[in-house]
């Protein structure tokens, strides 16, 4: 399900965070530039050695990926899914493969509070919710979650 991202999976990555759908729920404003896109993807995440990124596999379709890296101290994860493949467990499936493959421990996750889908991915893959929701810089309702 899981294999290393590609340069050919980044124009399906940056169709995904087009969906108005998918960002909303992700609360994530989309990079609607495809060189902004491209750049970010070039730079923070396959340039980065330390940053462990996957491509998400099913049915032989792209239908997302999944990725850790550090920042502020914190290990993060996030992933994102296509919207055609939401609701099939692809998500915590995926998620559950990745923390195999990343051993680091804590990791942390953001997630939007309204966001219950990514809430319950998370939790399955043993996840904690840290508290209440607070505030983010960019004024987004947030959970954290941790996995020790």
């Amino acid at each position: 399900m899981l294999r290393d991202v590609v340069e050919a999976d980044l124009p399906i990555f940056y169709q995904q965070q087009l969906d108005p759908e998918s960002t909303r729920m992700a609360a994530f404003h989309a990079r609607e530039d495809w060189t902004i896109f491209l750049e970010h993807w070039r730079t923070k995440v396959l340039g980065i050695p330390t940053c462990c990124k996957q491509t998400i596999v099913w049915n032989d379709r792209v239908a997302g990926y999944v990725s850790s890296w550090l920042q502020d101290e914190r290990r993060l994860v996030a992933y994102w899914i296509g919207r055609e493949y939401w609701g099939r467990g692809i998500a915590s499936a995926a998620l559950a493969e990745f923390l195999d493959h990343d051993l680091a421990r804590p990791l942390h996750a953001f997630v939007a509070a309204h966001n219950i889908g990514s809430c319950r991915v998370l939790e399955k893959n043993g996840f904690v919710r840290m508290g209440d929701a607070t505030t983010s810089p960019d004024t987004v309702e947030e959970y954290l979650y941790r996995l020790s």
